[in-house]
């Protein structure tokens, strides 16, 4: 089972299932599901013979804390279209839904908690729902730049509070006189309105986030964090749409209110730095790349990202390859482990 489902997946499930811990399996009985799964790549295309398994909570074993999840799954091989049918019984009509690592594909987090609404007819409804699971070939992985920025205890804090701070992706740290770097790929100007105390006091600040070219820019995009491809944006990143800012704000209005962080865990962002251009407009270079996960600071003045940025000019393929980090010799807190 361990093979089939992702271990977290599985948490999932037994963490929903705490609820139904009060009663045994004699008191809450199970009824027949049927779950339909598409799995195709990101092009669209169906793949053929992938294992496909569902999890559901089967009942509790009292022991010591929260006592033991005893979870159920079963499995299926999907055809020539890519589907694959799934039937089990569940007590509560949620489930962890993945695919099994396959050579030649990114491995898939699949998805946590995929819940059935009701009981009809003595079934979960609705009844044979289709489900579609993105697996995504490995096709070009490719060196970057890439690097977990003011992961601890490698914390980072904007030097200067109301100034212009420059930070060059290419040698991972603020430009001099605050750091190794030459080139400002990202601008960073933080303003403070109410100046930091500590997170009980109020304080607010705000995060401007601009660029040294007039074509470089940012383009946001929304992925789930821990579920579907562990290459969790797309591919390629956009020829067109950037925007020349973005504005981060953080702050605790009064004491007795909670802090507005304004972040997200499924915002991402591409961007495109050191354009420039030909006497017609038309771009001559580029670097793309890509921010996973929100891009996230602190009234404290920590900051803290991880990007990718392809080293090669105009190529918008964002498939970056772990093993190939341009920064071979980072701490494990700042290494990029995933593509």
């Amino acid at each position: 089972m361990k093979k089939l489902i992702n271990s977290v997946i599985l948490a999932v499930v037994s963490v929903a299932a705490i609820a139904t811990h009060a009663q045994t399996p004699q008191q809450n009985p199970k009824y027949p599901a049927r779950l339909t799964v598409a799995v195709v790549t990101d092009e669209g295309e169906p793949v053929e013979g992938a294992t496909v398994g569902a999890s559901t909570f089967d009942h509790w074993v009292p022991g010591e804390g929260f006592g033991k999840d005893v979870n159920v799954t079963t499995t299926a091989r999907t055809n020539k279209d890519g589907i694959a049918t799934l039937e089990m019984e569940s007590m509560d009509g949620r489930f962890g839904i993945g695919v099994r690592e396959q050579e030649g594909f990114y491995r898939d987090r699949g998805i946590w908690d995929y819940r059935l609404k009701e009981i009809k007819d003595g079934k979960w409804q609705p009844w044979n729902p289709s489900i579609e699971i993105v697996f995504k070939p490995i096709q070009r992985p490719v060196p970057m730049f890439a690097k977990k920025i003011g992961e601890a205890p490698n914390v980072l804090e904007i030097p200067v509070v109301g100034k212009p701070i420059g930070f060059d992706l290419m040698k991972g740290d603020f430009v001099r006189p605050h750091g190794a770097g030459a080139i400002s790929d990202l601008v960073f100007t933080l303003t403070e309105d109410i100046p930091f105390q500590s997170v009980e006091k109020p304080f607010a600040a705000t995060l401007n986030v601009s660029f040294s070219n007039p074509l470089d820019g940012i383009q946001s995009v929304v992925a789930p964090l821990n579920q579907g491809s562990e290459l969790r944006l797309p591919r390629n990143a956009p020829e067109e749409g950037y925007e020349s800012t973005l504005i981060k704000q953080i702050g605790r209005p009064a004491e007795d209110k909670p802090i507005d962080a304004g972040m997200s865990e499924d915002q991402n962002y591409f961007v495109r730095v050191r354009t420039t251009v030909d006497e017609d407009g038309k771009i001559t270079s580029a670097h793309y790349g890509k921010i996973v996960g929100d891009l996230r600071f602190w009234g404290n003045r920590r900051l803290r990202f991880v990007y990718c940025l392809n080293p090669t000019s105009l190529d918008r393929n964002m498939e970056f390859d772990p093993k190939r980090s341009l920064f071979p010799n980072l701490p494990s807190s700042q290494r990029v482990l995933e593509p």
